[in-house]
């Protein structure tokens, strides 16, 4: 995929009811490792969680929605929550300068 044809989406996901935490729980180290790798390839930015509602939001840098939910495929939490994909508007010059320095 070339640089200009990456897009960038925002993921949120809602933790499914009745979600086994001791099993969410066991894999949050597999979970950090892959969102590195992610944000090494370029494929994952910001990453937010909000514990209290049991939502996570997601910065995901893709050509597309199909390569949108390849990479979330990829989280070992992706089966514990329901996903809603939103498209965003490009980076202006100041966020690509924020990005530019991480």
């Amino acid at each position: 995929m070339s640089e200009h044809a990456k897009r960038t989406f925002m993921v949120v996901g809602t933790l499914h009811a009745g979600t086994d935490m001791a099993e969410f729980g066991a894999l949050r180290a597999d979970e950090h490792r892959q969102l590195e790798v992610l944000r090494a390839e370029g494929r994952v930015g910001a990453h937010y969680v909000s514990p209290a509602r049991g939502t996570t939001f997601v910065e995901i840098i893709a050509a597309d929605e199909e390569g949108v939910a390849q990479t979330m495929q990829t989280l070992p939490f992706a089966r514990f929550f329901d996903m809603d994909v939103f498209p965003t508007a490009p980076a202006d010059a100041a966020e690509l300068a924020h990005r530019a320095r991480m």
